[in-house]
C-alpha cells in the first residue's frame, strides 16, 4: 500500500471519529448544530392568529426536543420590524419541537393589529430570514345575541352559488360566484345556472351606529364572468392569510365543479387573481377534480383545498374526500385522496376550525334535484369530524362521528365557523322525509378543546333571520368576516324560500 494512501486511509478515520465525537451525547466533543431555517408558518405567506392559539412553523435544522419550554438555547420570537428586538416569545408544549416543525403558541404579551417577523433559535444560532405574523384580534360570538340587518340586495335573485371574501390593501371584498335562478318545480331548473360573477365591498368600520358589517355601495359590479355557466359548485379563495400565495398576488379565487348549461356535472376547476381594485382577472383552468361533481363541499387549511361529498355524474352522493396543494402563482397541485367518508352525502357543509375538517348534515338519497324544496327521505343530522395532520396535511384513518348531532335532519343549508363556535343556518330542516322547515333557523355549537363539537343550541326570538324577514330560506349561501377590532360578521345571501316558493335577492348581515 502506498504512503499517500495510507495516510488518506488515517486522515479518514480521524475525521469520522471526530464527527462521532461531535455528534455524541457523552464523547467529550461539541455538538455540531445547524442554523435552523423557516420556510413558512401556517403554510401561509402572511401568517395570522391571536393570543393563546396555536400556530406550526415549518423549516428545517429545528433539531428535535421533547421537553416543554422554557429551553435553554431555544426560542420562537417575535421581532420588532423595525428595530429586531424581541417583543415576545411563544411556548411549547411538550413533543411540540421537531427537527422539521414547530408547534407553539401565540405569546398574549404582543399587539393586536401589529404584523412582527418571527425567527427560530437554537444553539446552532438565529435564522438568518424570519416570516411574518400578523397579530389579530380574538374572535368573540355570541350566537344567542345575534341582531341581524337587510343589506344592498344581490343583482338577480338566485341560489346554489358559492361567496368568498378577498381581504386587500385597498378594502375587503365579497364575490358570488355562478349560480341558479331556476325555481323549484319548473321543467328547466337545473339547466337555469349562470356565469355571472358579483362583487361588493364590505363594512370594516367598528362602530354600532355605521352599520359595521354591511355593504359599502348600494348595488353590486360584475366583474369578470366565468368561462361557462355554474351551478351548485364549490367556491374558495386563497390569499397570503390561507395559502403562499405572496400578499402582492392579492389572493385568487376558485370555482370547482358544478352543473353546466344543459346541468350536467363537471369536474372543471377554474381559477382567476383578483385584482388591486377588487375587480376579477382573466378565468384559467387548473387541475380539474378526479371526477364531475355538484352539490359538494370545500374548505382551505394551511395552503390546501380540501373536497369532501357532493353528487357525482349520475346524481349519486359520493363518500370520496380529495385535497390538493395550492401553488403560490394560484395553480393547484395533484388531487389526492384521502381518507373516505362514512357514509356518501351532498347537500351538506364542510368546515374548519383549528385544524378540523367537520361535516354537518347533508343527504345520501340519490337522484335528489338540486331544485327541489322537498326534504329528501336520508336527510341526516349527523356530524362527523376529522383530525388534519399539521405536517401533510393528510387525515386521520378514520372520521369520528360527532356525539351530539344537529338539532333536527338538514340539508341545502349553510354552516360557518365564527370564533369557537360553528353557526348552522336555514335549510330543509325537520323530520325525516317531511317538508317543514326550521322555524328558529340559525343554530350554533361550540367547538370543544379535542375537536368534537358541543351541543347545539339554537337562536330564537329577535336573533333569527326569519323573524325580521319572514324568509324560510334553503340554498341560499354564506360568508364571514372580521373587522378591524375582531367582531364577527356573517352574512346570509339570496337561497328559495320553501313558504313563499320564491327565489331570494336579499342579502342579511349580522352587525
Amino acid at each position: 500500500m502506498s504512503l499517500i494512501i495510507k495516510r488518506l486511509i488515517v486522515v479518514l478515520a480521524v475525521g469520522f471519529s471526530a464527527i462521532l465525537t461531535g455528534c455524541g451525547s457523552g464523547g467529550g466533543g461539541a455538538v455540531s448544530y445547524p442554523i435552523p431555517a423557516l420556510s413558512s408558518i401556517n403554510s401561509t405567506a402572511t401568517a395570522s392568529g391571536s393570543a393563546n392559539t396555536t400556530f406550526i412553523v415549518y423549516g428545517r435544522g429545528f433539531n428535535t426536543l421533547s421537553a416543554a419550554s422554557p429551553v435553554s438555547g431555544y426560542s420562537v420570537d417575535f421581532r420588532d420590524q423595525t428595530t429586531g428586538n424581541v417583543i415576545g416569545s411563544a411556548s411549547w408544549l411538550a413533543g411540540g419541537w421537531h427537527d422539521t416543525y414547530i408547534k407553539a403558541i401565540v405569546p398574549n404579551t404582543l399587539t393586536v393589529g401589529t404584523t412582527y417577523n418571527v425567527t427560530v433559535t437554537t444553539p446552532g444560532g438565529v435564522m438568518t430570514s424570519s416570516a411574518s405574523f400578523l397579530v389579530t384580534q380574538e374572535v368573540s360570538f355570541n350566537p344567542s345575541t345575534l341582531a341581524w340587518s337587510k343589506t344592498s340586495a344581490l343583482p338577480v335573485a338566485m341560489q346554489g352559488f358559492p361567496t368568498v371574501v378577498a381581504p386587500l390593501a385597498g378594502g375587503t371584498y365579497i364575490y358570488t360566484l355562478g349560480g341558479n335562478i331556476g325555481l323549484s318545480g319548473y321543467g328547466g331548473a337545473m339547466t337555469s345556472n349562470v356565469a355571472d360573477v358579483n362583487f361588493n365591498q364590505l363594512n370594516m368600520t367598528t362602530s354600532a351606529s355605521g352599520n359595521a358589517g354591511s355593504l359599502v355601495n348600494t348595488s353590486w359590479t360584475k366583474t369578470t364572468a366565468l368561462p361557462a355557466l355554474r351551478g351548485f359548485s364549490a367556491g374558495a379563495i386563497a390569499t397570503s392569510f390561507n395559502s403562499l400565495v405572496p400578499a402582492a398576488a392579492n389572493g385568487f379565487v376558485y370555482v370547482l365543479g358544478g352543473l353546466d348549461a344543459s346541468g350536467t356535472a363537471q369536474n372543471t376547476v377554474y381559477y382567476a387573481q383578483i385584482n388591486s381594485d377588487g375587480t376579477v382577472g382573466t378565468w384559467n383552468t387548473t387541475t380539474s377534480l378526479p371526477q364531475p361533481l355538484f352539490g359538494h363541499a370545500v374548505a382551505i387549511f394551511h395552503g390546501r383545498l380540501y373536497v369532501a361529498g357532493g353528487n357525482d355524474a349520475s346524481g349519486t352522493p359520493t363518500k370520496t374526500v380529495y385535497s390538493a396543494v395550492i401553488e403560490v402563482d394560484g395553480t393547484l397541485g395533484f388531487w389526492s385522496t384521502y381518507t373516505a367518508l362514512p357514509t356518501a352525502v351532498a347537500y351538506h357543509q364542510l368546515v374548519t376550525a383549528g385544524g378540523v375538517l367537520y361535516i354537518l348534515g347533508g343527504t345520501s338519497s340519490a337522484g335528489v334535484n338540486p331544485t327541489s324544496s322537498t326534504q329528501s327521505a336520508a336527510s341526516s343530522k349527523t356530524v362527523y369530524y376529522n383530525l388534519i395532520n399539521i405536517v401533510d396535511g393528510t387525515l386521520a384513518a378514520s372520521w369520528m362521528t360527532n356525539s351530539n348531532s344537529m338539532i333536527k335532519n338538514d340539508e341545502k343549508h349553510t354552516a360557518v365557523a365564527v370564533g369557537a363556535n360553528i353557526l348552522v343556518s336555514g335549510g330543509l330542516f325537520g323530520a325525516t322525509g317531511s317538508t317543514s322547515f326550521q322555524t328558529g333557523e340559525e343554530y350554533y355549537a361550540a367547538v370543544n378543546a379535542d375537536g368534537s363539537l358541543g351541543s347545539f343550541n339554537g337562536a330564537t326570538g329577535s336573533n333569527t333571520i326569519n323573524s325580521v324577514s319572514g324568509t324560510t330560506f334553503f340554498n341560499h349561501s354564506v360568508a364571514f368576516f372580521a373587522d378591524a377590532v375582531g367582531k364577527p360578521h356573517v352574512l346570509i345571501l339570496g337561497g328559495q324560500d320553501i313558504l313563499g316558493s320564491v327565489m331570494n335577492a336579499d342579502v342579511w348581515y349580522q352587525q
